[in-house]
């Protein structure tokens, strides 16, 4: 136990320090002033609750309940492929800790995180009640017991997912994060209403709705509307001894769940790891005994040396990277769009023709709206990569150290990257040219999703903040109609603003701050 506590509390002080945490502060306290002024409502058909503590407390949980089944995620994932990365799970591995005990203590600091997310979202409950309560009776139990009953289950779930999703050979890889996108987008969203609460705030504000007299056919709707169009209805809060109850179900999954990621963990492969090693050490003798073989029998069928035949000098022509500039970019561009597509499976260039197919046969409406969208989201994988390969593989002083790596190996991956949506988009291109006014759409989009990944592996060195940037990007602006995150130009609201066009706009912008980076990375000797 005491292993656990150490491993807990030097994992979360080690998160504690980054920047990232800081992010994560700010978000959550974002995410509270965005409640606290009236951008997110609950609402039942056309009543809401008095803005009392009762309300408030349970606006505030529920919102946070909902966003912490995504976000939480992603904040808290990375820690175990961190230690994978850095080699301390190699040394970790070496100790006596046991899977159990480890896979426990990153749950542990997984909780702490968002447990503090928790805390600063009923701070926020607290100072919406005070700023603008329309009761402003301290009533700290109906305020406070929202956050304990509804939003800690889901924290504690989502952070043993979050374990899960890392040691699960085939989850802890990139493609886990849109894995689990997919799963909370089809699976947690529409179905997990007694999850998130949902179903259980609407079962008790419709008692007491009904209960006054109201006319109510059902329905609870957490998102942004005009709260002057609504009609108030008293609501004193839960029964909790009933409520608390069913609520333990989940946090029982979620330490079971944490226990079957310790079953699935592989405590960083010593036992391979060592073949391996054994393996290359073998290889790395016998490689020059063959090469030494292979030179005796070139020898051997070589014409004999006869030292006196004179023999004639030529002059040797200096490789030069200035003769052929604009074939030496072609070439660079195609060595980064292979690297790009390296190693893809065959089932990812099937849903890319498939999705290329789609927008040329499908309706001029259905591409605008629905299928554009899926094709920026489909390349999300590769395009994260951009900028972080270098990093990740340790050749970025080689790859410094190449001609111009400022002007013309960051170029070369940025147009690979625009290259690439420019392929998979083929179709809807197709589709959309004979509507001149929906091209800015595309245009944004295959311009600015690669600049801005390019940017962030650049800044960050993992394609982590790219994927979970860019799916929220996705899911609020394309997905649900936010107009300014409508990148494509999915609505028509977004198109008559002119969204698409601040998106091309700050393309060369995005380009401008990763030639920086990029020259900063070359003064430091990165």
């Amino acid at each position: 136990m005491n292993a656990l506590i150490q491993l807990a509390l030097a994992d979360f002080r080690e998160r504690v320090r980054r920047f990232s945490f800081l992010a994560v502060i700010a978000l959550a306290v974002f995410l509270g002033y965005q409640v606290i002024t009236g951008f997110f409502q609950l609402r039942l058909g056309s009543y809401r609750g008095i803005l009392n503590a009762a309300w408030i407390g349970a606006l505030m949980a529920l919102t946070l309940s909902f966003f912490l089944s995504l976000i939480g995620f992603y904040v808290t994932r990375g820690n175990v492929q961190q230690d994978r990365h850095t080699g301390v799970g190699q040394i970790l591995a070496a100790t006596p800790m046991r899977k159990l005990t480890y896979v426990l203590g990153k749950f542990a600091s997984n909780v702490a995180v968002l447990l503090i997310i928790v805390g600063v979202l009923a701070l926020a409950a607290l100072a919406m009640l005070l700023l603008h309560g329309e009761d402003k009776t301290l009533n700290l139990a109906q305020l406070l017991l929202p956050f304990a009953v509804f939003s800690v289950p889901v924290a504690l779930l989502t952070a043993a997912l979050a374990v899960f999703f890392e040691c699960a050979p085939v989850l802890r890889a990139s493609a886990g994060n849109v894995i689990y996108f997919l799963l909370w987008l089809f699976i947690v969203t529409p179905l997990g209403g007694d999850l998130l609460g949902f179903d259980a705030m609407e079962r008790g504000m419709t008692s007491a709705l009904l209960a006054q007299g109201a006319d109510y056919r059902g329905g609870i709707v957490l998102g942004a509307g005009p709260a002057a169009e609504l009609q108030t209805f008293l609501w004193t809060g839960f029964d909790w001894a009933t409520v608390a109850g069913t609520r333990l179900v989940y946090v029982v999954a979620a330490l079971l769940l944490a226990g079957l990621a310790a079953l699935t963990f592989e405590r960083f492969a010593p036992e391979r790891s060592r073949i391996r090693a054994r393996r290359f050490a073998v290889k790395r003798w016998l490689a020059p005994l063959g090469a030494r073989l292979r030179a005796i029998a070139r020898s051997a069928k070589a014409k004999p040396f006869k030292p006196d035949t004179p023999g004639r000098a030529e002059a040797l022509t200096p490789v030069t990277a200035s003769g052929k500039p604009l074939r030496l970019f072609v070439t660079l561009v195609a060595a980064e769009l292979k690297l790009l597509l390296k190693g893809r499976a065959f089932l990812w260039y099937a849903v890319a023709v498939g999705l290329f197919l789609a927008c040329l046969l499908s309706p001029l409406e259905t591409v605008r709206g629905s299928l554009l969208p899926l094709v920026w989201l489909w390349p999300l994988l590769l395009w994260s990569e951009m900028g972080v390969r270098e990093a990740r593989h340790r050749v970025n002083r080689l790859l410094f150290s190449a001609p111009s790596p400022l002007w013309r190996q960051l170029p070369a991956a940025w147009t690979a990257g625009v290259l690439l949506a420019l392929l998979l988009g083929g179709g809807a291109f197709i589709r959309l040219w004979c509507e001149p006014a929906l091209l800015p759409g595309f245009t944004a989009g295959a311009l600015f999703i690669p600049s801005l990944a390019l940017l962030l592996g650049m800044l960050t060195g993992t394609e982590r903040p790219a994927q979970i940037l860019l799916l929220i990007w996705w899911y609020l602006g394309p997905l649900n109609g936010l107009v300014g995150l409508d990148i494509t130009g999915a609505t028509a609201a977004a198109l008559a603003q002119g969204i698409p066009w601040f998106y091309i706009a700050a393309t060369p912008l995005l380009f401008g701050l990763a030639l920086l980076v990029r020259r900063q990375q070359l003064q430091a000797g990165h």
